[in-house]
């Protein structure tokens, strides 16, 4: 059956529909044009694959398509640079839609995240990412969800029929400040990105705010319904984690933005930053625990703590810093805090909060089992409750000794990558 087959499997027959334009007479064995003949190598297309992932419209199975890792520009970190020698490939818009159909005519996937390195002028790839978008809304009817990586430099009227058609826009604005942007990326502008990231962005809102209103939404033009995204490139520059948070705290202010992403720097091989330390993919970790904190759990900015550097510390989660950094406020009451105090407390997430606020005045609360029943990770939370005035235990908090810190380089092999897990999210 096709659910058992192997993914490589999977991936050797969609290529082969990028075939149709194959040289050679009829009666021939299939072969793919010169463009995609290194297709399946690392650092071509090879990040192409299917993956799960959480959205606002449910659990969705997405294809991840590069369309082309060829590009114009030169970034000091980037396995995609122009300089790099490496096997480039190419799919046409065509293909990349027959390969995502069939796909999804399998049942192999249910939506399609479409990215792309830029060769030439941002305006020309721009035009082939609203092809490929077209082609699925307009000619096939395809109405499910879509995810494009818009690049900088597009035009405004671009910016508004791509974003009318996705589900989701993202942006890679790489580096929070436009001068440490430039010291990885010379050729690119913060202002650029953060101009294409504004028009997307009143759009996303505009679309919602009218959906909000009554009008009927549209499947095949969905307007960004699923709120925008945006990608920095955690270590590769010198800002801080302070930096980062302060400019993605900027940006959600303005709203349609859903969530950052974050990548931990990676050294590429024959780049620039080769030789770079790899950034500690805990820091990765903490950031976006710190969102989600910003996000989903009433925190501001400015109680985000942080070390003398301006980053995050990485031997505590930042709920836990924080609440190590308040000991006025603690420890909490089960049985009468409200859910502001509750979700604050290291190991109760929201949904924790609500069941224990919902269930404690129906239920007798005796011990930590019961809390645990109801979502707490006890362990976690233990030092920071009571219940009827009872302490669970004395210490808050017990921090694991070791030789080394979460953060310290000692003895770490410098790992030298070819293609960056995170360059294409």
């Amino acid at each position: 059956m096709d659910a058992d087959m192997p993914l490589e499997r999977k991936l050797d027959i969609l290529m082969e529909l990028a075939g149709d334009d194959h040289e050679g007479a009829g009666g021939r064995a299939k072969v793919l044009p010169p463009r995609l003949r290194h297709a399946r190598e690392v650092g071509a297309l090879r990040p192409l694959n299917i993956r799960q992932l959480r959205t606002s419209v449910g659990r969705v199975s997405l294809m991840r398509i590069l369309m082309t890792n060829a590009c114009s520009f030169n970034c000091h970190y980037c396995p995609m640079r122009r300089d790099r020698s490496m096997p480039r490939t190419l799919l046409k818009p065509e293909e990349l839609v027959r390969i995502f159909l069939e796909a999804h005519r399998r049942g192999w996937c249910s939506g399609l995240f479409l990215t792309t390195g830029i060769p030439g002028r941002p305006v020309k790839v721009m035009d082939d990412l609203i092809t490929v978008l077209e082609l699925l809304r307009v000619k096939h009817r395809f109405a499910g969800y879509v995810h494009v990586k818009m690049v900088p430099g597009a035009e405004a009227a671009q910016i508004e029929r791509l974003t009318a058609l996705a589900s989701r826009v993202s942006l890679n604005l790489e580096a929070p400040c436009g001068s440490t942007l430039t010291q990885i990326a010379p050729e690119k502008s913060l202002e650029t990105a953060m101009d294409g990231l504004a028009r997307a962005r009143e759009q996303v809102v505009r679309q919602r705010r009218e959906t909000a209103l009554g009008r009927p939404a549209d499947p095949l033009q969905p307007g960004g319904a699923s709120g925008m995204t945006m990608q920095f490139v955690v270590g590769a520059t010198p800002d801080s984690d302070r930096a980062i948070l302060g400019k993605v705290t900027e940006i959600y202010a303005g709203g349609g933005v859903h969530h950052a992403h974050f990548s931990a720097f990676r050294p590429i091989r024959e780049t620039p930053m080769e030789e770079a330390p790899a950034t500690p993919a805990l820091r990765e970790v903490r950031l976006y625990q710190t969102d989600y904190l910003l996000r989903g759990y009433g925190f501001a900015r400015d109680e985000v703590v942080f070390d003398g550097a301006g980053n995050l510390p990485l031997a505590h989660d930042p709920k836990t810093a924080w609440a190590l950094a308040h000991p006025e406020r603690f420890p909490v009451e089960v049985r009468t805090a409200p859910y502001e105090e509750l979700v604050r407390v290291p190991g109760i997430g929201p949904g924790a909060a609500k069941k224990l606020v919902a269930e404690r005045g129906r239920t007798v609360l005796r011990t930590l089992a019961d809390l645990r029943g109801l979502g707490v990770v006890a362990t976690r939370a233990a030092g920071f409750l009571t219940l009827n005035g009872r302490r669970f235990q004395d210490v808050r908090w017990a921090e694991q000794l070791g030789f080394w810190g979460p953060d310290d380089d000692t003895g770490r092999h410098h790992f030298v990558y070819d293609v960056s897990p995170g360059t294409f999210r």
